[in-house]
């Protein structure tokens, strides 16, 4: 056998170094063709894999064709077209083929040992293709060692060039990036060209096995040049487009880094906290306003479940968004609570979207710590339902709440108690509001103590406190408003000042005295003023009669606001007559009210109404300017009545400006003082520190001043002493049994011996009988006013000069 001497065989080294410098170079196209494959769009994606096989493949084939042309063998070789085809298709498809398993399979090493295979058996069979396509005079034998050591070289070279490309994507600096990119090119093309290099120093040609070469079939090795012209030619181009289009990827890369960046620093420095979660409800981002809020550090949350920041009431709704996503469908905020680290919660506002597809879902929170929002509205909250004083439920709170309970009502009974602090006012003006604040305080808290947890207590205003009884009957309200009307009655200290107070109360029961809140509510306060004016430190149940008198009384009250405009009162005037001569010496002025609806309305009805609703100071200066007006012009047509006797009650008397007023009257009236007579009652004077100096200025400018009601008060008879009157008036209620009682005849004459030696007129009051008269004569009583000698009458009955028609008299 004639093997061609080696010998004879040489290698072109300009080619030979060409030809690993377009492997390396059709790597690194290659390599950098399938970095796009992850980072491209779906349109993309096969681009860049065709254009990866065609480089890799094409490379694989020039270098090795290009390598063979550098080999100088000294005879004339020529190549079958279909092999030589079929070599090309082979190195581009196994090529092709590797790359789609980098797409569509994760970095791992069982799929980069499948690539290698691919890539390696493209680089063996595309050279051992190409050697089967040569056509010359030798037959080549090959040396099964050094064969299988090329294959080895391909296929070892092609998955460590493999993975050290997998890693390149994760670089993040773009000179690193390249230089792993070149690395792994140099390795695929030290594979290329060490299996080539290897195969061949593993070949020998025998000319006496050879075949002739068929001219008219073979392709010549100067087209062959050709075609390995053409195909680097190809190469560059790609090179060039994959250069141009990895330039714009890397400029839009860094320029989605910087938004990337821009963004992570926006979630990094916002003041809420953005969490993102994945399909297991893990956490996978964390940023720093989370650590705030939840006190867990990135390191240590990353990783963990949800779990470890939702309690675990809110758990459940957590997952059952993740699974359905409604809350993001809605795109509604959330209100939940958070677990902080230390094991405290707290609420948080939620707002939470979804993104991604598949198994590739992730879930982003936008939390917000709203605690202290909370809090204002926990605050806003006790403003408006909460009596800032006494901290117990306010007037709108009572409202809603007894509007709710008698909604879920059914058949239950339920109590209202309307409870009133008797003379709470009084330790206002003594004592200071300071005072009577706190004694609010310690009348809500015994209150509180002597009911159920399930009794409701309000302040509805003032000293006026409302409670709910739910499941009562009338007989537990009433044991509960005695037990209130007992303790209530327990005296107080604060700051040592020992304070006596009492209630009243008023009751009303559902559905008996009322089906609505309103109802309710005014029949208890209806009840408990019944209470007040029955003496007070008491409790009352409503009853049907106590309706129509409150009705009866707001009538008044709304017709005395008319009536002293549109002018419904007039006076009656009874006289005061000698009890010797029986000469009239004055008259009392006493008011009465013509009301368009209910008549004549008596005196007893209507002044006390007056002076509880403050009407009576406008009606008292009226009474003041009439008696005045009327008293002038009896004076002027020349009367011999000396006097005018005015009634004057307590809140009158205690106006700052009243002898202001009085002398005002006067002048306006022409009235001279001295006929003037005012009448004041034992429960003005009892505080002489006001009452004396003022009454001294009054007696200053020559008016007179009587006491009215003597005797049935509880001045000390040690102020008649200091008092400077003219006139004391004996009540009527002594008069009235003096003829039947000892006792009542020697108060009376008491009372006359005692007033005489302090030198005041005594005039006796309510005398209806003569008898009662020939006593008081006995006696030496100087004046007299009663029925006996005439009713109260209106002007019209006396003449011009204010003597009374005998028709009138007795």
């Amino acid at each position: 056998m004639n093997v061609v001497d080696p010998t004879y065989e040489s290698y072109s080294p300009g080619l030979v170094v060409l030809s690993v410098v377009i492997a390396v170079l059709a790597s690194y196209t290659a390599f950098h063709a399938a970095g796009r494959l992850k980072a491209s769009g779906p349109k993309h994606k096969a681009v860049w894999a065709m254009s990866g096989g065609l480089c890799l493949g094409g490379g694989i084939w020039s270098m090795h064709f290009i390598a063979m042309l550098a080999l100088d063998m000294g005879m004339t070789v020529t190549y079958e077209p279909l092999l030589l085809i079929l070599s090309i298709v082979f190195a581009v498809a196994a090529s092709w083929l590797a790359f789609l398993i980098l797409l569509f399979f994760k970095p791992r090493i069982p799929w980069h040992l499948l690539g290698a295979v691919f890539i390696g058996s493209g680089i063996v069979s595309m050279h051992y293709i190409g050697m089967a396509a040569m056509q010359m005079n030798a037959e080549i034998q090959y040396d099964p060692r050094l064969v299988a050591l090329s294959v080895v070289i391909a296929y070892l070279a092609s998955f460590t060039a493999l993975r050290l490309l997998s890693v390149v994507p994760s670089i993040q600096k773009r000179l690193w990036k390249e230089i792993g990119f070149i690395g792994s090119s140099l390795l695929m093309g030290a594979a290329i060209s060490g299996m080539h290099y290897t195969g061949m120093a593993g070949a020998s040609f025998d000319h006496e096995s050879a075949g002739v070469a068929m001219e008219g079939t073979a392709i010549h090795t100067e087209l062959l040049s050709i075609f390995i012209g053409i195909g680097i030619m190809s190469m560059l181009i790609i090179t060039t487009i994959v250069a141009v289009f990895n330039r714009q990827i890397e400029f839009k890369k860094d320029e989605l880094n910087y938004i990337d960046d821009l963004y992570r620093g926006i979630i990094h420095t916002a003041n809420d906290a953005i969490i993102t979660s994945n399909m297991d409800m893990r956490i996978v981002s964390w940023n720093d306003a989370a650590e705030r809020i939840f006190g867990h550090r990135q390191a240590d949350i990353i990783g963990e479940p949800l779990s470890m920041i939702i309690p675990s009431a809110y758990q459940k709704r957590v997952e059952y968004f993740h699974q359905t996503g409604e809350e993001v469908e809605s795109a509604s905020l959330v209100e939940l609570e958070g677990l902080h680290s230390d094991g405290w919660t707290f609420p948080l506002e939620l707002s939470f979207s979804r993104q991604g597809a598949g198994t590739q879902k992730v879930y982003t929170g936008i939390i917000r710590d709203i605690s202290e929002r909370v809090k204002q509205n926990e605050r806003i909250q006790e403003l408006i339902y909460r009596d800032d004083l006494t901290r117990l439920p306010n007037r709108r709170m009572l409202n809603e709440h007894l509007t709710h309970m008698l909604e879920q009502l059914s058949q239950m009974n339920l109590a209202v108690l309307f409870v009133d602090l008797d003379r709470f006012k009084n330790v206002n003006d003594v004592y200071g509001h300071r005072i009577g604040d706190e004694l609010l305080i310690i009348a809500a808290e015994r209150m509180k103590k002597h009911l159920r947890e399930t009794d409701f207590l309000a302040r509805q205003s003032g000293d006026e406190f409302v409670i709910i009884l739910p499941e009562s009957t009338g007989y537990r309200a009433g044991n509960t408003a005695h037990s209130l009307v007992q303790v209530l009655n327990e005296p107080v200290t604060i700051e040592k000042n020992e304070l006596f107070i009492s209630a009243s109360i008023g009751i009303s029961v559902y559905p008996e005295d009322g089906e609505t809140a309103e109802d309710l509510l005014k029949h208890a306060d209806t009840a408990m003023y019944k209470a007040k004016s029955s003496g007070a430190n008491q409790y009352f149940f409503f009853t049907a009669d106590m309706d129509e008198e409150v009705s009866k009384k707001m009538l008044l009250e709304t017709g005395l606001r008319k009536g002293i405009i549109s002018e419904e009162f007039l006076l009656y005037y009874q006289p005061q007559v000698d009890v010797v001569s029986g000469e009239i010496k004055g008259y009392e002025a006493l008011v009465r009210w013509r009301h368009p609806e209910l008549g004549m309305v008596p005196p007893g009805e209507f002044i006390p109404l007056a002076e509880e609703t403050g009407l009576i100071i406008p009606l008292g200066r009226w009474i003041l300017q009439e008696a005045c007006r009327q008293m002038a012009e009896w004076k002027k047509a020349g009367s011999t009545v000396t006097r005018m006797s005015v009634n004057i009650s307590t809140l009158q008397f205690q106006q700052p400006d009243f002898l202001n007023m009085v002398m005002e009257i006067l002048e306006s009236t022409g009235l001279p003082p001295e006929y003037l007579e005012i009448e004041l009652t034992e429960s003005i004077v009892q505080n002489p520190e006001h009452s004396v100096p003022l009454m001294e200025s009054i007696r200053a400018k020559g008016i007179r001043i009587s006491l009215d009601d003597f005797g049935t008060g509880y001045s000390s008879l040690s102020y008649l002493k200091d008092f400077p009157l003219n006139t004391l008036k004996i009540d009527k209620s002594f008069m009235d049994n003096i003829e039947d009682g000892q006792r009542e005849e020697a108060i009376v004459e008491s009372i006359i011996h005692m007033a005489q030696r302090l030198g005041f007129n005594v005039i006796a009051e309510g005398i209806e009988k003569s008898s009662q008269l020939s006593l008081l004569s006995e006696k030496a009583c100087q004046e007299y006013q009663g029925y006996y000698y005439s009713p109260p009458l209106p002007a019209e009955a006396m003449d011009e000069g204010g003597r009374l028609e005998k028709k009138y008299t007795s």
